[in-house]
């Protein structure tokens, strides 16, 4: 037996992100990313560029493809919890996929150092590129004007 309903049923609620059609989502894609041991050595071993910027630390090399890509790392050390784990990379894989377009072509690992403060880490994040871009500075710039 099948019950009714005595409300009908409009339509779905919208979505909570409104965007325009018209409108291009830069998306955190599998190309943007490091994604095997290979690619982490090179950073890792070369460290063209390298700093810290508040819990985190960036190296940095170079790339051969157009546009920047990003490695994480972040370890059990300074994060017990999964949850928070996951909480850090998602901050940052955010930032950098809206920063992304203004990041010159470099392989970037970013690596979480300390625990982090009690600080929104977006709002850590978002800092944390503009002073990426200061350290590299103008002269390594490879995108294609």
């Amino acid at each position: 037996m099948v019950k009714k309903l005595s409300t009908p049923v409009g339509p779905k609620a919208a979505s909570a992100c409104r965007f325009d059609r018209n409108t291009t989502i830069e998306r955190f894609r599998r190309e943007h990313r490091l994604t095997h041991k290979e690619q982490f050595d090179r950073v890792l071993s070369s460290r063209t560029i390298h700093f810290r910027c508040g819990c985190f630390r960036f190296y940095a090399t170079p790339n051969d493809v157009k546009g920047a890509r990003l490695g994480l790392i972040v370890g059990k050390r300074q994060l017990k919890r999964a949850v928070d784990r996951n909480r850090v990379k998602r901050a940052l894989r955010e930032t950098f996929r809206i920063k992304r377009a203004l990041l010159p072509g470099f392989d970037i690992v970013v690596q979480l150092a300390d625990t982090p403060s009690k600080e929104p880490l977006v709002a850590q994040a978002m800092t944390m590129w503009p002073r990426f871009v200061s350290a590299i500075g103008t002269k390594h710039d490879q995108r294609d004007p």
